[in-house]
């Protein structure tokens, strides 16, 4: 067997990008993944992913709106993509892996620290593999950020700064991002950069920090370019206004494990802004931690800056995976890069399965990543500083603990 196959399970915006995904992976000498089915509660959904998958890899698959009766009709079928809600990525996944079926689940790996452990302890339970798509890491630019620390291009890490705030009060993709009992626009958007900060810099040990709601009442974007079909109808339906109940707004102090402080400001909504990202050290500063479609710039001390391409040129065994160095072959990101990014978490899972591939961003992993969102929010209600320990673990949970509800979670 040279080739896994996989189910789409839940069609919309997201589900559909990962086709894309999935498409580039398959134009590749690397291709290990074949698309068997696709499965959402909404028919109308499914039909219209089968119909994008059609288009993009040449056979339809087969459309379900259930995922047991999926499982049991789909010969050989290996593993599921979770690309739901993500207030219901702890049931699908769960019910995903209980079928012995191994599981990609769309970061965040589910919208509470407690339905994280739900979905490893599953994962656990049934022997089977749990990865979390989360792609900002596997671009060129964060590969290179971290070889850099490895290497020691400016020694010893004593401060960093990551800052996105962003004005406006259009709605932020879906409305069901204004809603705090389906996770909310910070955890949504955050997690890619918790994942990077820990990434880069080891562990976070204690946090200290606040959120708020800037921007209550949130309005149709205008801008309608989308080079999804899902994406335009769902705009064209979306309501004219909406009420926020999910904060905006995020400030706070991160002591990592290493001893290294990191300045957070993270947001979007309200009336300004404020953007930059650095890791200082002792002999100089990276100005990025990576992103998706990132460069990253080097300032040594006593020397002149230099720019990606340089540091790729420059950087003493630096090398992307294979997949990645067909991709980026000059080592910086190109066009189409969040497709290839999810090309790459594809064929991290077929080779998992196939050859026993270790899994980078794993539930432990994508828990974490979460956790450490939530511990900003945790740390807001108790104006206290909080220990990583103890948000992980679920000991401090008074934020969570209304949205678990909420989901009989």
């Amino acid at each position: 067997m040279d080739r896994i196959r996989i189910a789409l399970v839940g069609c919309g915006g997201m589900g559909t990008r990962h086709l894309y995904g999935l498409a580039e992976l398959t134009k590749t000498p690397f291709a290990n993944v074949e698309l068997a089915a696709a499965c959402d509660i909404r028919p109308e959904n499914a039909e219209l992913a089968a119909g994008e998958a059609e288009k993009l890899l040449g056979s339809r698959p087969q459309v379900f709106t259930d995922l047991e009766r999926m499982a049991r009709e789909v010969p050989d079928l290996h593993a599921v993509d979770v690309v739901v809600d993500p207030g219901y990525h702890h049931t699908v996944a769960c019910q995903a892996l209980d079928l012995g079926l191994h599981v990609m689940v769309e970061k965040p790996l589910a919208i509470t620290v407690r339905g994280c452990h739900r979905i490893i302890d599953a994962a656990r339970r049934n022997n089977r593999i749990l990865s979390v798509a989360e792609n900002f890491r596997r671009d060129p630019s964060a590969r290179l950020v971290r070889h850099l620390l490895d290497r020691g291009a400016i020694g010893r890490p004593y401060m960093a700064f990551y800052h996105s705030l962003s004005p406006g009060r259009d709605i932020f993709i879906t409305p069901w991002r204004h809603d705090k009992d389906r996770g909310g626009l910070l955890l949504d958007l955050a997690v890619h950069f918790t994942d990077l900060v820990r990434y880069q810099l080891g562990d976070i040990e204690e946090v200290h920090g606040q959120v708020s709601l800037a921007m209550p009442v949130r309005t149709r974007p205008r801008d309608g370019d989308s080079p999804y079909e899902f994406y335009r109808r769902r705009l064209a339906a979306m309501e004219e206004e909406v009420r926020a109940t999910a904060e905006d707004s995020s400030m706070a102090t991160l002591r990592m494990a290493n001893g290294a402080m990191v300045s957070w400001v993270v947001g979007l909504g309200g009336h300004g802004g404020c953007s930059g990202e650095a890791i200082l050290g002792e002999r100089g500063a990276l100005k990025s931690f990576g992103s998706r479609g990132g460069r990253a710039v080097l300032q040594a001390a006593g020397e002149e800056e230099k720019g990606h391409e340089q540091l790729v040129a420059e950087a003493e065994g630096f090398e992307l995976e294979p997949l990645a160095a067909h991709f980026f072959p000059e080592g910086v990101a190109t066009a189409d890069v969040d497709w290839k990014l999810l090309a790459l978490e594809y064929f991290e899972l077929g080779e998992a399965i196939l050859h026993g591939r270790e899994i980078e961003v794993d539930g432990t992993e994508g828990m974490k990543a979460v956790a450490a969102v939530y511990a900003i929010f945790e740390s807001s209600v108790l104006g206290r500083a909080v220990t990583m320990s103890e948000v992980e673990s679920a000991e401090v949970y008074e934020y969570q603990a209304g949205i678990d509800a909420a989901l009989n979670l």
